[in-house]
């Protein structure tokens, strides 16, 4: 008896010590009837008795898919959904400040799951998963917005764990494109975004780096925030 329970704890432990360790980031849903299909008009239709949540995730999830397939049409159509998905979940939350983090965080997770995928599919199709990706980017940051107007302190501390998380948990060859989106959003935003530079590869996950906000919820001076790292993702 002894050695069974001895053999059972073998086992269990090999099981903790040998499984992949499970993704910090949640998965995306199956994304059902997809673009290219004739009998897409049933999914934007069941879309209307959907969380708007579940809605943004499968219309992510539904560029991956035509992206794969590399349906440059299809995958147009599915960019477009997913836009309006994203400004739905935007219209939502207003100035509520967990609907905006909820909001924030499933942006970032949005951007994770489209710099992964963007190494499997064909060349054509990458410029649709990138432009998703910037689109993702400008969510999360309209999102952080959403906070700091009624939290700044909350608010950098958003935009910091997103990109932790995604420091965290995107693979070296997938985060040239999430670097380019990043970078783009923050050029386009200029001075009114909130948080530190965001180009991604020197930063370092939990590396205590803070997001400096001022009072009016704009990006602190370079010479106060030259101690804060260049938001980059490390190398894994």
């Amino acid at each position: 008896m002894k050695s069974i329970i001895q053999i059972m704890v073998v086992l269990v432990a090999s099981v903790v010590v040998f499984s992949p360790l499970a993704s910090a980031q949640p998965e995306l849903p199956d994304p059902g009837i997809t673009p290219d299909s004739p009998f897409y008009f049933v999914e934007t239709f069941m879309d209307r008795f959907r969380g708007p949540e579940e809605v943004a995730d499968r219309k992510a999830a539904e560029i991956i898919a035509m992206a794969e397939e590399n349906n440059s049409e299809a995958l147009a159509r599915a960019e477009e959904q997913y836009s309006r998905a994203m400004e739905r979940l935007e219209q939502r939350a207003g100035d509520n400040p967990n609907m905006n983090e909820e909001s924030a965080r499933q942006a970032s997770n949005h951007m994770f799951h489209l710099a992964n995928a963007s190494e499997g599919v064909p060349e054509q199709a990458r410029e649709g998963i990138q432009r998703a990706m910037e689109n993702s980017a400008h969510a999360r940051e309209r999102a952080i917005e959403g906070i700091n107007r009624t939290d700044p302190e909350r608010a950098g501390e958003v935009a910091e764990d997103t990109l932790e998380e995604l420091a965290a948990n995107v693979p070296e060859q997938a985060r040239e494109g999430l670097e380019r989106a990043l970078e783009n959003v923050r050029q386009q935003r200029g001075p009114d975004r909130i948080g530190p530079p965001v180009n991604v590869t020197d930063r370092e996950p939990g590396d205590g780096a803070s997001e400096e906000i001022g009072e009016n919820g704009q990006e602190l001076p370079e010479n106060e925030t030259e101690e804060i790292n260049g938001g980059e993702l490390p190398p894994v």
